[in-house]
Order: C-alpha cells, then structure tokens, then sequence
C-alpha cells in the first residue's frame, strides 16, 4: 500500500505546480460604482473598470471643468 501511495504522490505535486501559475497572475481588479439617474433615488446602474480606468475618466472630466472654467463666460454680460 505504501508504494501505491508513493508512487501518486509525484504526480500529484507535479499537477498541484501547474495549477496555481495562472492565478499568479490575475488580471486587474474592476473597482463597480453605482450612478444614479438625476432625480430618482432607485433607478441607475453599476458601473465597473479598474483602478486605472477610473482614474483616467476622472481626468478627463477635471480637464474639460478646468477648460470650460477657464473660457469664462460665453454670454457677454
């Protein structure tokens, strides 16, 4: 019985190796915020990216406030 279990047990290690590699190396975490449409305490919906993401889109919207600010206004008054 003792050789059967130690002549498995080389096979197992070797499989058990080979597993985990690919869960080394997860891909990104997503980061999920909820929106809520204007005016409605119940209707919205999940938005996910990863870190990088999001902060790539909160750029973007401090640039075009930063630009549009900057412009002053448009009305002439």
């Amino acid at each position: 019985m003792t050789g059967l279990l130690l002549a498995a047990a080389p096979d197992a290690a070797t499989t058990s190796e080979t597993s985990p590699a690919p869960a080394e190396q997860p891909a990104e975490k997503k980061i999920c915020r909820r929106e809520i449409e204007t005016g409605s305490l119940i209707k919205g919906k999940k938005i996910c990216y990863t870190a990088k993401q999001w902060q790539k889109l909160s750029d973007a919207t401090r640039d075009e406030i930063e630009s549009r600010s900057s412009s002053g206004s448009m009305s002439g008054k």
